[in-house]
Parts: structure tokens; sequence; C-alpha cells
């Protein structure tokens, strides 16, 4: 007698439509937890280290490709796990324990969540994957001292950035030395009406950012722009010579020479050197925080710029 056919019992899928991950899907006590969050969850109880192992598998990820290609989606992913974990340590609970019995005992989450975790990637983000470490310090070091400074150099940027022109917009090397001219005209303009040297070190500062944010998408084969650049680099460190004793103005430098991936900075080395032995000292002291911060968070080639750093400000102090 031949055989039917065999019957499969298919397994019901929990979610009641398409999720792409940052969703809203249970809220415990206040704290809000996304299908991102479940799908790491549904995979840590899986795995015998749970989240730090998948935490630990992304950061190997992240080494493999240091040799080239992006990092930013290992990354995104280790920075959800560390919102996660951190929610977990507010309300006192275990990945298990946020999960429902049906959702632990699932073999349709589970696979869900494998595909997504380990394969498909994060191409819907949520707010925590986008404050990755080295989104937050490259932040900091492009901007986040002005608010200290005599005048802030966001007063000037405004102006700056409409000459480049929107994000999306490409200069190709035709067009490259036409944007050099407008940049320096604007720059030339904003520093020839500025009241004092507090704006134009400002208007100096907000030009070296706006420029490094927009080399990326100009064919600057020529170095019409990078000269630009310089011209405002060289004018910003005369200034800034007689500005050290505000307190903002060697952090910002230090960290914006670290996270600066054009080689266009070519006077920081000079400066340093040539620190008086009060601000060589501040600046040490700086530089070690830094060193620290990016070594922790495994940042290698800005934690290798920040070494060099060290030694140039540590030449200056033996001088």
């Amino acid at each position: 007698m031949k055989a039917g056919p065999v019957s499969r019992i298919v397994e019901r899928p929990l979610d009641d439509g398409v999720r792409y991950g940052p969703e809203p899907w249970r809220t415990i006590d206040g704290i809000m937890f996304c299908h991102w969050d479940r799908w790491f969850l549904r995979l840590a109880i899986a795995e015998p280290g749970g989240l730090r192992a998948i935490a630990v598998e992304f950061r190997r990820r992240t080494c493999a490709r240091r040799a080239g290609g992006s990092l930013d989606e290992a990354e995104a992913m280790i920075a959800q796990v560390t919102d996660l974990e951190s929610r977990l340590a507010f309300l006192g609970r275990a990945p298990h324990e946020v999960l429902d019995d049906v959702e632990r005992a699932s073999e349709w989450l589970w696979k869900k969540a494998f595909r997504r975790v380990w394969h498909d990637g994060p191409n819907r983000r949520t707010e925590a994957m986008g404050r990755t470490p080295r989104r937050v310090l490259e932040a900091r070091a492009l901007r986040g001292h002005w608010s200290r400074f005599p005048i802030s150099p966001a007063k000037y940027e405004p102006e700056l950035q409409s000459t480049v022109g929107p994000d999306g917009s490409y200069y190709d090397y035709c067009w490259a030395g036409a944007l050099a001219t407008m940049l320096e005209s604007k720059i030339e303009i904003l520093t020839m009406s500025a009241p004092a040297d507090e704006h134009r070190l400002a208007t100096h500062r907000a030009a070296m950012t706006v420029i490094v944010e927009m080399m990326d998408r100009v064919d600057d084969s020529g170095a019409e722009v990078s000269d630009v650049f310089r011209a405002s680099e060289r004018a910003y460190l005369a200034l800034a010579r007689n500005a050290l004793s505000t307190a903002a103005v060697l952090p910002d430098l230090l960290e914006f020479a670290v996270w600066e991936d054009y080689s266009l900075l070519d006077g920081v080395d000079a400066f340093l050197t040539a620190l008086p032995e009060e601000h060589a000292d501040a600046a040490l002291r700086h530089v070690a925080l830094l060193i620290s911060e990016l070594r922790r968070e495994r940042l290698d080639s800005q934690l290798a710029k920040a070494i060099a750093l060290r030694r140039r400000v540590i030449a200056s102090a033996d001088r």
C-alpha cells in the first residue's frame, strides 16, 4: 500500500504584518523595545554567551573589514546590542524574562531573527544604531566643541554650506575649480567683514568642517578645494595661537586632527610642537583621554593618529 503524503506542522508566524526592525514591539515599565530587540533577545537565549556573544561576533566582523569596506553595518548592530543591554540592566531583567513563553519556544521567530540579524543587516535602523562610537566621536570632533568658542563657528556655517550646495550634489573635476573659487570668495567676504579675531577664528573653523564633509562628493584631483582648506587652516592656526586660553581650542583641534581622513591638515604638527609648556601639558592630558577612549572603542585608525599627535606634544614639552 502506497503511503500518503506526510503532513507537516507549519508554525504560525508571530508577527501581524511586515516588520523592518525599528517598529515598537513591547513596552515594559515605560521602557520601549523594538523588533530588532526582539530578534536579538530570541537569538540570545539560544546562544550560550547570550547578547555578549552576539556583540563579540559583530566585533569580529569589524576587525575582518578593517582592510577594506564599510564598518558601518557591524558597528550599528553592536550599538543596538549595547543599548539593549543598558535597558535590560535598568529594568533588572534577563533576555528570557522579556520574551513570553510563545516567543521563547518559537522556531519561526528564531529563524527570522537569525536571518535578519546575521544576513540582512540593519537596512532600517533605530536611533541607537545611528549612535555608534565612530559616529558620535566624529560628530564631536567636527562640531562638538563649538559652543565653547568665544564666537561659535555655527554662526558662519550656514552661509558656507549654501555655497557648497546640498548633500546630494556632486562636483566633477570640471566644476571643482569653480567650487573652490566660490568657497574662497565666501570665506574672504566673511572674514573681511568680521568685527574681531574671534569671528575670523570661527569663520575659518566652520570652513574647515564644511570642506571636510563635502570632500567625498567632489573630484579634487587638481587640489583646488584642498588649497582653499589649507588657506583656512593656516589662518585658523595663526589665530588659534592667540586663543589658547580658550578652553575649547586645543581639544577641538586635537580631535579634528584625529578624525580628518583626507590628509588635508598640514600645519597641526608644527603648531603642536611649538606649544608653550602650559598648553602642551593641557594638550597631553586631553590626548591621553582621547587615546583611552579610542582604544576602548577599538577605533584603530584614529587611535594611531592620536598616538602620533601625542608624540608631537611630548616633543613640545621636552623642548
